[in-house]
């Protein structure tokens, strides 16, 4: 199945291609068709009207047209140019930038593009981060437009945002990965091999599948989900989770993770409120660093 949706994708991006070229070449040939009549009535006016004046004027036509043919010939190589910006950080990779840092990335043809941080040194890098958590300087009780288009600092702690996700795992296929960090200096993550963020009218519904790590399959409960704010309740919870919980999150009915909640610097006595990763350290522990992150397959 898997490889029917690699064929597939491949095909609809050949057709799309062709689709450009197709394009390109009629817009060519309307304007050769015109230039071809621009300098037909020239000839006709210097035959029935010699006029010195009218000619230039349509000498001047006829030079229009063939800037407005080159223009569309340039086109198609505009076209093979676009399709070498990056569309996320695995591209940015290819492009031989291997030191982890900012970048710029312009996907779903976004021409202003978004400045992402990209981690070039976990498991082979190519990973774009979009979610850290490290000191705990960053309030990340938020409200929906605020998750929708991110907040915080790329070089510190932040969220890129829902809107962004969804643009970017609309691509294709992606897998994510999550490390975390506890204050005993032992490290976790967990991977999963498909994730897709969907758009704003799903409420950015989550999609994940194919977990593996030694970190314990937290999302699992969180799979299929709505996103949640704290002035937004998507949750199937009788209350308001994001508010209960004092975070962001695909909440449940609640959770088994709770990246974005409060920073609570180690073990404490309220329940499930920090950033909490249930399958490994439980609901009364708040890790100490946390990072999730997007790849394409």
């Amino acid at each position: 199945m898997g490889e029917l949706k690699v064929e597939m994708a491949a095909d609809k991006e050949l057709a799309g291609k062709e689709k450009k070229e197709d394009a390109n070449a009629s817009r060519v040939n309307i304007a050769l068709v015109a230039s071809l009549l621009v300098a037909a009535a020239a000839l006709a006016a210097s035959v029935y009207y010699p006029s010195a004046k009218l000619v230039e004027e349509v000498k001047d036509l006829v030079r229009l047209m063939e800037n407005i043919t080159k223009t569309n010939s340039m086109s198609e190589h505009q076209v093979v140019a676009e399709a070498e910006i990056p569309r996320d950080c695995y591209d940015i990779q290819l492009y031989g930038h291997v030191t982890s840092g900012v970048y710029k990335i312009y996907p779903g043809g976004i021409k202003r593009g978004i400045d992402v941080y990209c981690d070039m040194d976990t498991d082979n890098g190519g990973w774009l981060v979009f979610q850290r958590r490290i000191d705990g300087t960053l309030d990340f009780y938020k409200n929906w437009a605020e998750y929708q288009i991110g907040f915080g600092d790329l070089s510190s702690e932040f969220w890129l945002g829902t809107e962004s996700l969804h643009i970017i795992t609309d691509q294709g296929f992606y897998e994510r990965r999550v490390d975390m960090t506890d204050f005993d200096g032992q490290h976790r993550y967990a991977q999963y091999r498909g994730v897709h963020i969907g758009d704003r009218d799903t409420k950015y519904k989550l999609r994940l599948a194919g977990y593996h790590g030694y970190a314990g399959d937290s999302l699992y409960a969180h799979n299929n989900m709505k996103f949640s704010a704290r002035d937004h309740d998507n949750d199937n919870a009788g209350g308001h989770c994001a508010e209960t919980f004092k975070g962001g999150f695909w909440y449940n009915n609640c959770h088994a993770a709770n990246p974005n909640g409060q920073y609570l610097s180690g073990d404490h006595e309220t329940l499930a409120n920090g950033i909490n990763w249930h399958s490994w350290r439980g609901y009364k522990y708040s890790l100490k660093t946390i990072e999730m992150k997007i790849r394409p397959l």
